[in-house]
This record gives structure tokens, sequence and C-alpha cells, in this order.
């Protein structure tokens, strides 16, 4: 059934897919989920969960259709796919995939990976519809729970893994910025009971002000505290030794891009303080972070330093020591499971999903009329 859509997030998914278009064809759909979705890594399966066949699923989108594809263990690209809303974005909980299909669709899909292969749309176990427009883009687990980030909604949601029904809701209305609905949250993590989410807070004419990162218990949603961020357009949260950072991108440039400046970075958060200090620069990195992820005090930033020409930009968490990856033309999405980095390159020249390893970055074979992937979530 369709459903009505949101004039502001419209307009901001017009004006990505202009500047994209413009140079090389983006993508859009989430999964690192969206990577996370697309950024920490509190989704990542125990020791003690059942094992995957699958290295990783990632979607991809050409803004007209969506398509999700599965990686093997040898790490070979299926040829096989499952149509999903093009704009949709995935994360994964141990062995169950889910995929939030984004605004106009706005449901959650619970996805039997182990049936992708042979059964097709029957590997779809169950499927919810939230209210119109909420615009479902991130996924933060506890066990049979997980808290689901609305982006354009007025609340952030707990729900049940095991059949989708809403178990809580937290209010976040009073953080918009001036008569907007939303504050648009960008990103959220569980980690040690707390849940930490990241506003972007931008309103009708595209004006950031500071991003805010609010914490909240994660068992009843109380509100705890908020810390405001020192820049703006706040991307992902992450938690890494007990130690909070959150990317950010900041402004765009006449151009559509970002500056390699001092406005936008890697912020790390002083929770007993309140405060928050620029960690990594946007000097540093070559521009602002368009997504991040995260394992064993390793970041991986795609910096957005020019639409189709992105950066890959390895950041060690302990010293903000920084390293450029090379060998991808325009990374914009990013997961990392074990020391394996995947990212997806949305070039019109490339249009692939890349692996690094041991610094390297190897292209992995698209099948024939594939389209480009948009990101990814590792099992």
């Amino acid at each position: 059934m369709n459903k009505k859509h949101n004039v502001i997030a419209n307009m901001q998914g017009v004006i990505a897919s202009m500047a994209k278009q413009s140079l090389a064809c983006i993508a859009v759909a989430s999964l690192a989920f969206g990577l996370s979705a697309c950024g920490d890594d509190s989704s990542s399966a125990s020791s003690n969960e059942p094992e995957v066949s699958l290295t990783g699923v990632f979607f991809a989108s050409d803004y007209t259709t969506g398509e999700l594809r599965w990686i093997d263990k040898e790490g070979k690209v299926s040829e096989k796919k499952l149509s999903f809303y093009q704009d949709s974005r995935v994360a994964v909980n141990g062995a169950d995939l889910f995929v939030m299909e984004g605004l106009s669709k706005d449901n959650i899909v619970l996805v039997d990976p182990e049936k992708l292969e042979t059964d097709g749309e029957k590997a779809v176990v169950w499927q919810v519809s939230l209210d119109d427009d909420t615009n479902p883009i991130d996924m933060a687990f506890d066990g049979d729970k997980a808290w689901v980030a609305l982006q354009n909604a007025d609340s952030l949601i707990q729900i049940s893994t095991k059949d989708g029904k809403i178990l809580k809701s937290i209010k976040t209305g009073t953080f918009s910025n001036g008569e907007e609905k939303s504050p648009y949250v960008a990103d959220i993590a569980l980690d040690d009971g707390k849940l930490y989410a990241v506003f972007a807070r931008y309103d009708a004419m595209w004006m950031y002000p500071n991003g805010l990162l609010a914490i909240y218990d994660a068992s009843t949603g109380e509100l705890q505290d908020t810390i405001q961020l020192l820049t703006h357009n706040p991307k992902n949260v992450i938690v890494s030794d007990g130690n909070v950072f959150v990317a950010t991108q900041g402004d765009y440039n006449m151009n559509g891009a970002t500056d390699a400046d001092e406005n936008r970075g890697l912020e790390k958060i002083n929770l007993e303080k309140k405060t928050s200090k620029l960690f990594v620069s946007g000097k540093t990195l070559g521009g602002g972070i368009y997504q991040l992820a995260a394992e064993d005090g390793v970041a991986y930033a795609c910096v957005l330093k020019t639409w189709g020409a992105q950066l890959l930009v390895k950041i060690d968490l302990a010293t903000g020591k920084t390293e450029t990856i090379k060998g991808i033309p325009d990374p914009e999405f990013v997961a990392v499971k074990d020391g394996v980095v995947y990212a997806a390159d949305r070039t019109s020249e490339s249009e692939k999903l890349y692996v690094v390893k041991d610094g390297k970055a190897t292209a992995l074979d698209q099948p024939k009329g594939a389209i480009a992937p948009y990101n990814i979530a590792l099992f």
C-alpha cells in the first residue's frame, strides 16, 4: 500500500541524489547496517550463537529498485537476489537478518539468511509495518529485543525480535529544532545497559545546529543525560573500550561535499564531565565522516572528500593516528568483522564490493546485472 511521503525527507533524498548522480551513481539502503547498520559493532554475534553459512549480506540500490545479495564463506557474491524497497537498510543479530524498508514503506522484515539461496521470498519470517513516514534506519540489539531508530519520527521504539511487536517507545520530540517534529536521529548504539542516540536536528532550510547525544537506560527507556556535540550533522555513534565516539560530517559546502577543516570529524565524549572534544578533525581525515564502523579499538571511516571520490580512513581509537586505505575509488559504506573490512564502492566505473585484509583492498566479482552496493552487514 502506498504511503504519504515526508516532504523534508524526500527533499534530502533528492538533493543527495542530484549531487551524487552528477558525478557517479550513488546508493541507498543500509545495512551495516546499517551498518550499524551503519556504524557500531553492537550487533555482532557472540561466540555461543549459531553459525551462519554466510559471511555477510549487502543491499544495493539505483533509486528505482533495491536488491539484497549475500556473500558466502569463500567471498563469492550470490547470483541470486531478493528484492526490497529501493531505500532500505539491513542489520544482523546473531543468525538473524533484518531489513528496514525506509520512508514511504516503513517496514521491518526478519529474514532467515540460511534460506536465501534456496527459498527466495520464503526466507522472510515476518514483516511488521510501522507508522507512516517513520523511516527506520538503524537497530541496536539486546538479546531478543531491539531498539529501532526512526529518523523521521519523534520517538525511538523497542521491538521484540521474535515477532516485531512494539514493546516500548521513547519520545524524542523535545530535541527537535524549531518547528520540526523530529530531531532526526542519525544512529544508535547499545553498551553496558545504556542506549546512545545521536540527533542531527536539522530544519526545513537544511540548517544544522550542533548535534546532540542522548543517553537512555536501555532497559526502561528513561533519559539519563544529554551532551551537546561540538560539530554538526552527526552520522554514527560507537562505543569502544568504554569510550563513546561520535562521527560527524559537518555542513555541506557549495559543491555538496565537505571541507577538510576543524568543523567536523570524530568527537570523543567525556561522560563524567558531559563534554565532547574533537578527537580527529576533518582536516586530518580530509573531510567529514559519511559513515563509520569499528571493532577492537580500530575505526574505519568513509570520508566525504567529494562525491564520487570518497576516502576510506583507518583510525586508531586509542591514539587518533590515521591511515588512508588505498585502492577503493569511492567507499560510501563500510563494515568490519574479525579484522576483515568490507567497503561498498558506488562509482559508475566500479559499483563493486571491496574486501580489505592486511591493508590490501580487493574487489569482489559482481554478478551480471547487479546494481551498485549500498551498505553491508556481516555475520
